[in-house]
Formats: structure tokens, sequence, C-alpha cells
């Protein structure tokens, strides 16, 4: 299943192999003379006795920064959405750990939901756009880190510890290892800890950029550093691997250079104690991967036993929450489906208890919530998209934001060929859905359903459609998450139209009629006025 509605799941993500990358290359932060946002973020409300014991910054996003800098404190921003299952885990899994609670106190915690005022275009100069994601800046505004996530739930109070070292941004701490001049332990803690997930997308050369950088950072940490280095390591190829993520989907062979890492990632398994110390960046291993483990032939099968069994003591771990256990599980099912082909009989009865078990013991929202999101992939990989269609409809009673589910349950009919069902669930999601950006992503999903389920249907297309943009016509919207489905939602329209032959060209003329009269409104300085101006434009 394709959980969308989450972007890049830095923080207490439970499953790795959900993180969808969103941003251009490895660049360094915005300077502090960069333009400023002129709108700020709400005040703090009431949602925020979600994490209780931190104490939030009361004021704007704005203000954070002026107190940062009169305390001396760098900033701890946290960007999530209160419909966010992972952001839902990270309150209650990590924020409520007295240690990280009591580390909070030596920064400007900072609480900024994605649909407050103003949020999205923070969000552009943080390059941010995933929730969550916890992001820690000095206090001009230089990002130092982005704190990775699934980690032993021990390990966040030291990561913070980490930041507060060395005031280095990442990006110059890599820069220096690529420049070949070596790192203290401090520093190539700072770097294995770090989230890349958000800092390449789908860019072949960022991705394989990334990676060599990362390689030189395990070279160049002292070789003591043994877990950073295993960590760096992974992450070089897991980004490797995505570079060459469309040649091996179409089958072809992995490069020399991707043997070469899956040789390495067989070194950290060989290490049990260092493999299960890293099960967390193990994770980041994707389908890519595996299917590169495979062109191995035989010699993929005692890969797949390492893997799998470090997988299986993760999943069996108290040290990490039981969403990111479920998570490894997840990990395991998805190597042994790539590189095996099917999942055994055994196998899948084992991860079916696992699952409802979990189901059975968790019945605290905020928890639980984590737990479905963990389960769903699972449910998928085993073909149990039916059960999974029953569970998530289970929720809807349960959860403060139903909408949420709602677009879950659209995703599983249509998967379960049931076109009437999916767009029912798509409708209700985006009716139902509250704040301007999250309705204008509910809004483009549905959008999107209508496009693939009911193309004949050319006037509910336009009217839906002329809706959703309607999202978007108002103060400071179209930036980073927003333009991501913007674009997507361009290139949808345009194939639709280009599969019947420029049927539908009135349609996508009407549709970029409503989009100028929202651009006039934007200034022709503004980042926003091109992406905006951009949609269906000579259509």
């Amino acid at each position: 299943m394709n959980k969308l509605n989450c972007i890049g799941l830095v923080l207490a993500a439970g499953t790795a192999s959900l993180l969808l990358g969103c941003t251009p290359g490895p660049t360094t932060a915005p300077s502090a003379q960069a333009p400023v946002p002129t709108a700020t973020s709400a005040p703090a409300k009431p949602r925020h006795a979600d994490a209780p014991g931190i104490d939030w910054f009361p004021g704007d996003v704005r203000d954070a920064f002026a107190a940062a800098r009169s305390a001396r404190k760098p900033i701890l921003l946290y960007w999530g959405a209160v419909w966010c299952p992972p952001c839902q885990q990270l309150k209650s899994t990590v924020f409520s750990r007295p240690d990280f609670i009591a580390k909070s106190r030596l920064f400007v915690p900072v609480y900024l939901d994605g649909d407050d005022a103003g949020a999205q275009k923070w969000g552009e100069e943080f390059r941010v756009s995933g929730y969550p994601t916890v992001v820690v800046l000095d206090a001009d505004r230089h990002e130092l880190m982005r704190i990775a996530g699934g980690m032993d739930l021990g390990q966040y109070a030291a990561v913070l510890d980490n930041a507060l070292a060395d005031l280095q941004p990442a990006a110059a701490l890599l820069d220096q290892a690529a420049a070949r001049h070596p790192l203290n332990i401090g520093q190539c803690r700072r770097l294995a800890f770090n989230s890349w997930e958000l800092e390449v997308g789908a860019n072949a050369a960022a991705n394989a950029d990334l990676a060599l950088h990362l390689d030189a950072a395990s070279e160049f940490c002292p070789t003591d550093a043994r877990i950073e280095r295993a960590r760096l390591k992974i992450f070089a190829a897991a980004f490797a691997t995505r570079a060459e993520a469309d040649a091996l989907k179409a089958g072809q062979a992995p490069s020399p250079a991707l043997r070469a890492r899956v040789n390495t990632i067989d070194e950290v398994l060989s290490n049990e104690r260092t493999a299960l110390a890293v099960a967390d960046a193990l994770q980041y291993l994707d389908e890519g991967f595996f299917r590169a483990v495979k062109a191995r032939g035989d010699a993929a099968k005692p890969w797949l036993a390492r893997y799998s069994k470090v997988m299986d003591e993760a999943a069996a771990l108290p040290a990490y929450a039981e969403a990111d256990q479920l998570g490894a599980i997840g990990s395991k099912l998805q190597a042994i489906k790539t590189i095996n082909g099917a999942i055994s009989a055994g196998v899948a009865r084992a991860a079916s208890a696992r699952v409802a078990a979990a189901l059975a013991e968790h019945q605290i929202p905020y928890v639980r919530s984590g737990i479905i999101n963990a389960v769903l992939p699972i449910y998928d990989l085993l073909g149990q998209n039916e059960q999974a269609y029953k569970v998530v409809q289970g929720e809807l009673t349960r959860t403060a934001t139903p909408y949420y589910y709602k677009t879950d349950l659209g995703e599983l009919a249509e998967e379960l060929g049931r076109k009437s069902e999916a767009l029912k669930w798509y409708a209700e999601g985006f009716a139902e859905a509250q704040g301007p950006a999250t309705r204008f992503q509910w809004g483009a999903i549905y959008a999107g359903g209508l496009l693939r389920l009911q193309p004949d249907d050319a006037a509910k297309i336009s009217e839906v459609t002329a809706q959703v943009l309607g999202q978007l016509d108002g103060t400071d919207r179209i930036y980073r998450r927003a333009r991501m489905r913007l674009e997507r939602l361009d290139q949808a329209l345009r194939k639709w139209n280009t599969t019947t032959k420029g049927v539908h060209h009135d349609v996508l003329v009407g549709l970029h009629d409503r989009m100028q009269q929202i651009c006039g409104k934007i200034p022709k300085t503004d980042a926003a006025r091109s992406s905006c101006d951009a949609f269906l434009a000579s259509a």
C-alpha cells in the first residue's frame, strides 16, 4: 500500500521503508540574509498538550529565533500535523520521555503544525515537507541537523547532546570529509544519526553524490567509531541503490559499485552485535537494494538469512517502540518477498500473529495510530488487504481525525478493485479534512482518484479539481509540500488529456484559468508565484 499521507517520516517513524524523499540534493542551510517569511505561525494551542512536558515557545516562529539569540540557545523545531500517526507516535514515545524533556530545556522548542498560518512558507525556508520532521537550527536559521528516526528510544536525548556539543551544520561536516579531513567521534555521530531522507528526493545524480559523501564520512571517522561507521555505510548503500532504482526495477544488473556496497552490508551483518545496534538504519535498505542482493544468485540466501535474523531480533527489543518493532518485521518481509519471490506460509503466519497481538494490545489512540500505520505495509506484503480494510474501518470510531483513515480505505478499496467504494472514501476524506494544507492534500488525492477510476466524467473531474485548487487561494499556501502535490496533479491531468488525444483540452484550460485567479494575488517576486503560474501552462 502506498502511504502518501505522512511524507518523510523523519523521527519515530516506525517503518523506514515508508520514508519518501522530497527535496533537492544536499545544500547548505539558508543564510541569515535570505528573505524572511512575512507570515507567522499561530501561537501555541491546546493541542500542544499532546506533549505536555515540553515547554513549547508560546509565540510565533520569528519571535522564537529572537528568543534563541537572546538566550544563546539553538532551536528545536518540530513540524507535524494533528492527523499524522507517526507524529502521534513521536509524542507518545519520545516527547514524553523524562530524559528528552530535560534536554529540550537546553533549546527553544518550537511546535509548527502544517496547517498553522504561514507554516507552509516556513516549511519552504527550513526545507521540511514531511510530517513529522525534527530539525535543530541555530539562532541565525542555519540547519545543524535533522534527527533520524526509528532509533532505540534511549538514543534521542543523546543525539540532542551531540547537537549541542558541535554546532557545525551536518552538510559542512560532510564537505569536510569529502575534502579528506578527519572527523572526530562527535562529528561522526552527528552524521550517523542525522536524517538524510529529505535531502535528495528521486534525483539519481543527487542520490549517487550523497552516497559518495557518506562513504567519505565513514572512511574519515575514527577507527573505533564502529557503530557510526556502520550506519554511514548503510545510508551510503541505500542512497546508491536509489540512484539505480529505475534500472534495477527494469531488471538490469546492479553496477559493480553497488555490488561492492552489498558486500559492505554483508560485512555489517556478519557482526551480530554491530548489526543489531544499527537495526534501525538497516531498515533504510529498500526493495531496490534487495534486488541488488538477489543478483548475487545463491549467495543471496545467506545474506537474507542474516538480515532476517537481525530484523527478528530488533522486532523483540523493548528499547524500540512497538511500531518500530513492526517496521522491522515489514522490512524482513520485503526482503524475503523480493529475494525469494514469495513469503513462506510459516513466516506469514508468524507475522500475522504478531500483527494481531499488537492490534489487540494497544487501545490508547496515540499509540494505536502508530501501530496501524506500521501494520498496513505488512498486510500489503502478505496479500491481506481485505483484512487491512476491516482493521482500518474499525479505526473510524476510535480516532479524532477519521478523514485520515478514509484515504487509506480509498487506497485499499481501489487495490481490491472496488472503484465506486474507493471514490466514496476519497470524497468523504476531502469533505471532512480540516486546515488549508490538509484539505488541499486530501483534495488532490480525491482528484487523482477520479482521474484513475472515473476518467470519462469530465464534468466531475473539472468540478472537484476546481474545488481543490480553491484550497490554495489564500496567504502563503503554495510552497514545498503543496507544490509537490500540485505538480503531480498537473502531470495527472495532462496525462488524462493526452490519453484521450486532447478531448479534455477545454477542461484543462478552465482549470488553468481558475489557477490564474489565485496566482494573480501572489506577488511576482514571491517564490510561490512561479509554481502557481506553471500549473497547466500551455496545456
